[in-house]
């Protein structure tokens, strides 16, 4: 490259689209349908898990759907139980579904015949979460089914939802 080659000359333009494309391409850049399988490394909370892949990485893995209690709120702890009871010891597979409205990924985590989302509302550990699965009617469903049964959280009188114990609008 000469010294004339600046920023707004064709080499200088060039070697900028291939640096920008490799750091594109080489990067933990998940389309939807992609996947990791893995086992647990190290449970977050009710809805966010560390998986270890069998390369060795560790990649944090945020559930689609649901909004489990954070730490601190009642059954906070069961939730995180239930999560790894399901991805500790087991091979499971996260699957990005959709992503949130920073651009990170979230996941739905299929492990030992079940789907770990959909174990969470259906035993009313957590929330379904109407923002990143507004027209998911099954999540819909099994947490009205929860709810009529009164399972976990709406066993309770007014559990308050995790969105509202962070301070946040409704989803």
């Amino acid at each position: 490259m000469d010294l004339e080659d600046g920023p707004g000359s064709s080499a200088w333009g060039w070697q900028s689209v291939l640096g920008a494309l490799v750091l594109l391409l080489g990067g933990p850049c998940l389309a939807h349908g992609q996947s990791y399988v893995g086992r647990g490394h190290r449970v977050l909370d009710g809805d966010t898990v560390h998986l270890l892949r069998r390369t060795g990485q560790i990649v944090r893995i945020e559930l689609y759907g649901v909004d489990a209690p954070e730490p601190g709120q009642p059954l906070a702890d069961a939730a995180a139980r239930a999560v790894r009871d399901a991805v500790f010891r087991t091979k499971v597979q996260a699957r990005v579904e959709a992503r949130d409205s920073d651009g990170r990924p979230l996941f739905v985590v299929r492990g030992a015949g079940r789907v770990l989302n959909e174990h969470l509302l259906r035993t009313g550990l957590a929330w379904w979460d109407r923002q990143q699965a507004a027209h998911d009617d099954r999540y819909r469903r099994l947490e009205q089914r929860a709810r009529a049964a009164e399972r976990g959280l709406w066993a309770r009188p007014d559990p308050v939802p995790p969105w509202a114990w962070r301070g946040e609008e409704a989803p």
